[in-house]
């Protein structure tokens, strides 16, 4: 009782992932992601070659050493975040069965999704902000406290109570209390909880997917207006 008092109390991490499991657990992220991207990239083909090709990429990351893309990818831009790499998983399950356009494209921006979203690029600024040292705190640090952690999974569970019965966000929230699950167990990436939600390529892509988001909202941004085409 005493140690699992600790564990919810303690004001920093009460311990880190393994080295060993670390460095597995970098090439298997980029294994899944490189495999998804994969899959999805490849989706003119047939499944059974779609699931090969992305088993060899997989395959491929999991080498060991400076043959292995991982080896490099690790270098560059150490591990990607559990949460960017539950989101490719679904995205390559989605690809798996492609729907119409004309459906499900308003409920895919679910309002769960747009919390999560900018909840996502605010901290993300937070966290640039914070390397640069604009801030007289340290925001990185907060990650290795309980607090964080319990804040998240508030959130977690405010967005599944709130949305009800949509599907798309209750989907988008089992994803992100599923990352919470994981880094609470193994505190893979690197033991922060900020590495486990967010690293920069998806911080990125979020912004970029925000932006285009709102670009869609206005009609006819990507063409010329009638009395201009007159």
């Amino acid at each position: 009782m005493s140690f699992l008092q600790a564990w919810f109390t303690a004001p920093q991490a009460p311990w880190l992932p393994d080295v060993v499991l670390q460095r597995w657990a970098l090439q298997a992220a980029w294994a899944l992601v490189l495999g998804a991207f994969t899959f999805v990239l490849a989706s003119r083909f047939r499944p059974a070659w779609r699931a090969g090709a992305a088993a060899a990429v997989a395959a491929w990351c999991l080498w060991p050493g400076p043959a292995s893309p991982s080896y490099w990818l690790g270098l560059a831009f150490q591990s990607p975040s559990l949460m960017g790499v539950a989101l490719c998983l679904v995205w390559a399950w989605r690809s798996k069965s492609p729907k119409p356009v004309a459906g499900p494209v308003s409920r895919a921006l679910s309002w769960p999704g747009i919390v999560l979203a900018s909840a996502g690029i605010l901290f993300g600024w937070l966290l640039l902000g914070d390397m640069l040292a604009w801030w007289p705190v340290s925001v990185y640090a907060w990650g290795f406290g309980s607090g964080a952690l319990a804040l998240a999974c508030a959130l977690a569970l405010l967005l599944w109570v709130l949305d009800g019965a949509g599907l798309a966000g209750q989907r988008l929230t089992l994803s992100f209390a599923a990352v919470l699950l994981v880094f609470t167990l193994t505190r893979l990436p690197s033991g922060n909880l900020w590495d486990a939600l967010l690293d920069p390529w998806l911080w990125l892509i979020l912004q970029a997917s925000g932006l285009l988001a709102l670009l869609r909202r206005v009609p006819g941004w990507w063409r010329a207006s009638p009395a201009t085409r007159a």
